[in-house]
């Protein structure tokens, strides 16, 4: 990585154990504040009878914890004076090869986890290993319409959010202490982690570790595009394109939508 996200501290192991502190109370930190925002929202949205398990509700926290995961990362690179811990490209006219190649990278990153998704789960069943169920997935096969507020989210909170976090924040605070695959691998783990909650609130503990795995992987992939690249907005639109096709196929499956 060129930008200042990228620069390593060469103080030791004082430096990784201090680095890795960050990264993971910046990933705590983003959920707390999630669940500090949410808890003041249960009462406005219970007034209006709508709960957090419903569609609305549901899409309101996804939406608040994609923000507050950005502003967490804003806030902690503002505070710790990292004006260029992110690094973001935007698309250019000006520069119209970068830009078309960034583009390659974003369709190349869709089909990479799209093909990761189904190896992994041909892999992992040959160790008897499933992968456990999100609860969003729970939920949405009982009120679909979730689906469909979840495929546009998966553009404007989810990818965004999660990699604001993740991959601008946790592997970028990482990535100054850390070797590039070693940062991969430390943010990637965190992710993968994170999902704990969601996995066995959906479908209880037995399918907790094939789902960490296969999310520690995917985000693997994640990170180094971003390491490889250094433009955030790829992994981004990665992240939120794969989702998107995620939930539009669990739509189109519990509906019926394709069924003769």
């Amino acid at each position: 990585m060129a930008r200042e996200h990228g620069r390593r501290e060469r103080d030791g192991w004082q430096g990784h154990l201090r680095s890795l502190a960050v990264a993971v109370a910046l990933a705590v930190g983003g959920f707390l504040t999630t669940l500090a925002v949410l808890s003041l929202l249960r009462v406005p949205l219970s007034a209006a009878g709508i709960g957090f398990q419903s569609p609305v509700g549901y899409a309101t926290s996804t939406l608040v914890q994609g923000f507050t995961f950005g502003l967490v990362v804003l806030a902690y690179a503002r505070y710790a004076d990292l004006p260029g811990l992110l690094a973001v490209r935007w698309p250019s006219r000006a520069r119209l090869g970068r830009t078309v190649r960034d583009l390659g990278w974003v369709l190349a990153g869709v089909l990479v986890l799209l093909g990761l998704a189904q190896v992994l789960g041909v892999v992992l069943g040959e160790f008897g290993i499933s992968p456990g169920t999100n609860r969003v997935e729970t939920l949405g096969r009982r009120d679909p319409v979730l689906f469909l507020y979840l495929i546009a989210l998966s553009f404007v909170a989810i990818g965004p959010g999660e990699e604001l976090l993740f991959r601008g924040g946790v592997q970028g605070v990482l990535r100054r202490a850390f070797p590039p695959a070693s940062a991969v691998a430390l943010s990637s783990a965190l992710f993968g982690l994170a999902h704990v909650t969601a996995v066995v609130a959906g479908s209880g503990t037995d399918g907790v570790l094939g789902y960490v795995v296969a999310a520690v992987l995917l985000g693997a992939v994640l990170g180094a595009l971003y390491e490889h690249t250094d433009n955030l907005l790829i992994p981004v639109v990665v992240h939120g394109t794969y989702n998107a096709i995620l939930f539009a196929v669990m739509y189109a499956t519990t509906t019926g939508l394709f069924a003769s």
